[in-house]
């Protein structure tokens, strides 16, 4: 009954970022209390007639305890440079006011299809058996994460795709 060692779980790739864990106060001048400041989004999710799929809006906050919202140009500095101002745009919601950063819902047929297509397939490449209804949410935030990569989502379930098209 020998145990494992840790150090065999050890990630040799992990790269730290030594500048994230400084930070600068009101003043602008840098503070040494290694807090990294993070920013937090509201996510909301609504459904666009037009493209008949999903429409995904957040809007950002300087932090989870700040009611100060971001900026247009600061929620596209958390978008992967490939989608900012082009996936992903600067509009006004719907339903909520103020500027959200949305995810056009041109794409997201196409691409959902795709993805259920390649999670139904079996090992040998025949079709299998779809996945369930209440995943394709689920799919949809694991789609939107590849988007913004800087958005951590609390996942509770795992999904594995093949990249086969």
């Amino acid at each position: 009954d020998e145990y494992a060692d840790m150090e065999a779980f050890e990630d040799e790739n992990v790269m730290e970022d030594e500048a994230a864990a400084h930070t600068e106060n009101a003043s602008g001048t840098a503070t040494a209390d290694n807090i990294m400041k993070v920013r937090t989004y509201d996510l909301s999710i609504t459904y666009d007639k037009y493209y008949q799929t999903p429409s995904v809006w957040m809007m950002g906050y300087t932090s989870a305890d700040s009611s100060q919202p971001l900026t247009g140009e600061e929620m596209l500095e958390d978008v992967m440079s490939d989608y900012a101002n082009r996936t992903v745009t600067i509009d006004p919601h719907p339903h909520i006011a103020g500027p959200h950063a949305n995810i056009h819902p041109c794409k997201h047929g196409a691409v959902m299809k795709t993805i259920v297509k390649n999670l139904s397939k079996t090992a040998d490449g025949s079709e299998g058996k779809p996945p369930s209804v209440e995943m394709y949410l689920f799919i949809l935030l694991k789609f939107v994460s590849s988007i913004i990569p800087t958005i951590y989502y609390d996942f509770t379930m795992d999904v594995t795709a093949s990249t086969e098209t």
